[in-house]
């Protein structure tokens, strides 16, 4: 199982300081569907099948992926697909063709100085390398996130997609589709690298009345299973979203919760965000205008965020009331368009960088893609007021969030718990001090 990396529904990250809020966009073009950027899921494009494959060397026939496909390795692969409980044909076919192309991956990657000594790259791709090394560097040596060997080598995908992404969630509900693995638990995505199966599997999930989503990864984290390359389409991005996609990568790495997506990607998307903001200002200077940028573009995303959330709610109330779930279906274009609306009138004129988020206006009628953003971005706040209370120190927040991670029960309430126990206790200090004060 591959954990995806921070989700940028349709916002694009200012790729140079001081610039004017209309221009402060990534030069990345925007992904076919209007409404999807994701920071390691860009732009979704239907290719030959062959030629999706053929980097991977999976070798593997259009009749082998209709079918149970026949290697001498499979037996133990069988093991595994069990384990996965998704027993038979489809099981196998799915361990196959991930484990596969995962082991070619690492098989066909380069040290980063190797690569940059070859001289192939241009002179932006090869700037941007060495910003992802510098990236690391202060995530494992200033944050103490567990980098081990990721980020030091390099894989090229020959210009072809790296992988996809495919969720799916029932129509008339927010409630997604979910499959259980080893390791990480019970997920609600899962990555394909031959866009064929991936569209198989897509259809099916729409025959069976779901909503489905897919994208394209530039980046994942096997979480320290494997060496996690940097792929080639990751230098696509712009230079504050490529430092937050290697920050959040390796906070997975870190820190992770079995069967809690919502955990694990709000709490690297926070981690993200904060060790960005402040990598660059250590490598760029306060005066650069990179961190002032950092926070004006967050603190519209946060803006963003809170919106979506607010639609979250409406669109569960719908679908909590009254009707049958074909009457749901058929009528919840009408709670889509509303907000729609509502974001075009009511968040988008406060932002900081409005052209970043225009696309939100064309919010799709899809339930796979509302709970994409609610996984990715929920109580962010709540980890940040853990950060503050732990004295910006990320040694002790990051022992906090992996005590929220091993804890039972719900790891928010552990949080809130915390916070709560940490405040009271400051109270009583104060109050002791107070009553042993002069004269007391």
């Amino acid at each position: 199982m591959l954990a995806a990396g921070p989700l940028r529904t349709d916002r694009t990250p200012p790729s140079k300081p001081r610039c004017p809020p209309d221009r402060c966009v990534a030069s990345a073009a925007l992904p076919a569907s209007p409404w999807l950027l994701a920071s390691l899921q860009a732009r979704v494009r239907a290719r030959p099948w062959a030629r999706t494959t053929r980097h991977y060397n999976l070798r593997m026939s259009k009749r082998a992926i209709a079918h149970c496909p026949r290697n001498a390795g499979l037996p133990a692969l069988a093991l595994v697909a069990a384990a996965l409980g998704v027993a038979g044909c489809d099981g196998l076919q799915y361990v196959h063709h991930v484990a596969q192309a995962q082991f070619s991956i690492n098989r066909e990657t380069e040290p980063i100085a190797d690569v940059l000594a070859s001289g192939r790259l241009s002179a932006e791709d090869a700037d941007k390398l060495r910003l992802i090394v510098k990236a690391r560097d202060y995530a494992a040596g200033t944050m103490g996130l567990r980098a081990g060997t990721s980020y030091t080598t390099f894989y090229d995908t020959q210009g072809q997609p790296l992988a996809y992404n495919l969720s799916a969630a029932r129509r008339d509900a927010l409630l997604a589709r979910t499959w259980s693995f080893p390791i990480v638990g019970e997920v609600p995505y899962l990555a394909f690298f031959d866009e064929d199966y991936l569209r198989r599997v897509e259809r099916r999930l729409q025959d069976e009345g779901f909503d489905t989503l897919t994208y394209e990864l530039d980046a994942y984290s096997t979480l320290g299973v494997f060496e996690d390359p940097v792929r080639s389409p990751m230098l696509k991005r712009g230079t504050l979203d490529l430092v937050e996609t290697v920050i959040h990568e390796l906070l997975h790495n870190t820190v992770w919760r079995n069967g809690a997506t919502v955990f694990n990607e709000s709490l690297a998307t926070f981690v993200g965000r904060q060790g960005a903001i402040e990598f660059l200002r250590q490598e760029y200077g306060e005066d650069s205008g990179w961190p002032a940028v950092a926070v004006r573009f967050y603190a519209d995303t946060d803006a963003v965020n809170a919106f979506l959330l607010r639609f979250y709610e409406d669109l569960a109330a719908y679908y909590g009331g009254p009707g049958t779930p074909e009457e749901k279906t058929a009528g919840r274009e009408a709670v889509f368009a509303a907000w729609r609306t509502r974001f075009e009138t009511d968040v988008l004129p406060l932002l900081n960088y409005p052209d970043s988020f225009r696309g939100y206006g064309r919010l799709p009628t899809n339930n796979a893609w509302v709970l994409a953003n609610y996984r990715y971005n929920l109580d962010l706040h709540v980890f940040a007021q853990v950060y503050e209370a732990a004295g910006h120190n990320w040694a002790a927040a990051l022992g906090v969030y992996r005590a929220a991670a091993a804890a039972p029960g719900d790891p928010f309430e552990y949080l809130r718990n915390w916070l709560r126990e940490r405040a009271a206790a400051a109270a009583a200090t104060r109050g002791g001090d107070d009553a042993g004060g002069p004269g007391g």
